[in-house]
């Protein structure tokens, strides 16, 4: 079950889906009541919003600019994904996998992540049950990579992606989207899912010497799917394609943190590497 280079990087098997499945519902069980606890986790869904084909030839907040969203505690309405359907998020916090998770339960999704952590002893087998999938670094590997791909949206229909690489701990400056998930919705004509984490402070209750705690409220916003442009006429062309693309739905994202007020004050440098996981 453990990762090891140069090994399918897909993991999906009857017995494996079903152990995944259960999974999935066991940490939905124990995670909402943690995230409320803890962060006073809220989803949110981007409403009245308009998505297009071809959206270089548009603004992106001309396109598909959410004006009115709905908060719920609870994820008592799951939002309508489309199948097939790339999902992309920032990542500004630890528990961002599990918060996105909780999002669009009761669907599943696969999901990318570094190489390294497949590869660490237990973890690397826990997410694998889960649906990651790793990115390898070598180049020679990235037709295995279009065709891991290729098979979550053909099966589960829904593969995640964190655009920016890494992630950046309380982030409300979207980092530059790398352009992959971009080029693969291009590349299968699938439509492109943001999904916003919003970080604000929150007043905390008195500590046991009498002062007041900050703690973050997170709010996970869900904005409507986004339609990719047309494949180029060249690899060459698809993947500037793909570049513009990834510009126009990371400052709609952007949008979307400014219009709900994230805290840029909570931003606290790129997450340190864990030793054995992803150094």
């Amino acid at each position: 079950m453990r990762y090891r280079k140069g090994a399918p990087l897909t993991n999906d098997t009857p017995f494996s889906r079903l152990i995944w499945d259960i999974l999935i519902a066991l940490i939905a069980l124990v995670g909402w009541p943690i995230s409320r606890a803890f962060y006073r986790i809220k989803i949110g869904r981007g409403c009245d919003a308009t998505s297009s084909a071809g959206m270089d030839e548009g603004s992106p907040s001309r396109l598909n600019t959410p004006n009115a969203t709905r908060t719920s505690p609870i994820a008592s309405v799951p939002p309508k994904l489309p199948s097939p359907a790339i999902l992309v998020s920032n990542h500004c916090m630890p528990l961002d996998p599990l918060f996105h998770g909780l999002a669009i339960f009761p669907r599943r999704t696969f999901f990318t992540l570094l190489e390294e952590t497949c590869e660490a002893p237990v973890l690397g087998s826990f997410v694998r049950l889960l649906g990651g999938i790793p990115l390898p670094r070598n180049r020679a590997r990235l037709n295995d990579i279009e065709q891991a791909v290729a098979h979550a949206l053909s099966t589960r229909g829904l593969i995640h992606f964190y655009p920016e690489g890494e992630c950046f701990l309380g982030n409300q400056n979207i980092y530059p989207f790398k352009a992959g998930a971009f080029y693969f919705a291009i590349k299968f004509g699938a439509p492109v899912v943001p999904i916003v984490t919003v970080l604000k402070k929150r007043a905390g209750h008195s500590t046991f010497r009498g002062q007041k705690s900050s703690r973050i409220q997170v709010t996970v916003h869900v904005l409507n799917p986004i339609q990719p442009p047309a494949c180029g006429a060249t690899a060459h062309e698809t993947l500037a394609r793909a570049i513009r693309f990834s510009n126009q739905v990371q400052d709609l994202m952007q949008a979307e943190i400014e219009r709900c007020g994230g805290d840029k004050s909570l931003y606290r440098g790129p997450m340190p590497r864990i030793k054995g996981v992803n150094d």
